[in-house]
């Protein structure tokens, strides 16, 4: 991750690396100090945790445009910190947020910091409750960047 600072590396892939919560202070040094990052994925690991917080934080200054953290483990206690994250990211385009477990009280957070610059969003297998769908169709609502449906998909 130091590398990472003073690297040119526009896309990272650390997918199915047992990254874990414990990581994410690193991480967010990597992400907050480079600035031609622009794929960070992140498929499979764990990093659902008090320091999941620090990568989120670090999110806001990057120029990631396409963000993969599906199957992370990510619960719904996750919601507000990527809400804080998305929010306040200027250049994301991409969120994959699939295969975790996003279903609560705190998915309206999440579905509320989705700004108009998301093009593509994918929460499939995501275990949403039935109290989360009227979140979802709100943002969707309100949303005109978002792609197609089979883009936009939950399972």
């Amino acid at each position: 991750m130091e590398a990472l600072t003073t690297s040119r590396i526009e896309e990272l892939h650390l997918r199915y690396t047992h990254l874990t919560d414990i990581s994410c202070p690193q991480l967010a040094s990597g992400i907050r100090n480079n600035q031609t990052l622009r794929i960070l994925n992140l498929t499979m690991n764990n990093l659902e945790g008090p320091h999941f917080t620090d990568m989120m934080a670090a999110l806001t200054t990057s120029r990631v445009e396409r963000l993969d953290l599906s199957s992370n483990h990510l619960t719904d206690s996750s919601c507000p910190h990527l809400a804080s994250g998305i929010r306040n990211n200027q250049t994301l385009r991409t969120l994959n947020l699939a295969k975790n477990n996003l279903g609560g009280p705190h998915f309206r957070d999440l579905m509320e910091a989705l700004t108009t610059q998301i093009e593509e969003l994918h929460l499939h297998y995501t275990h949403l409750a039935d109290s989360s769908f009227p979140h979802l169709a709100s943002r969707i609502r309100f949303n005109q960047t978002l792609g197609t449906p089979d883009r936009l998909t939950d399972s």
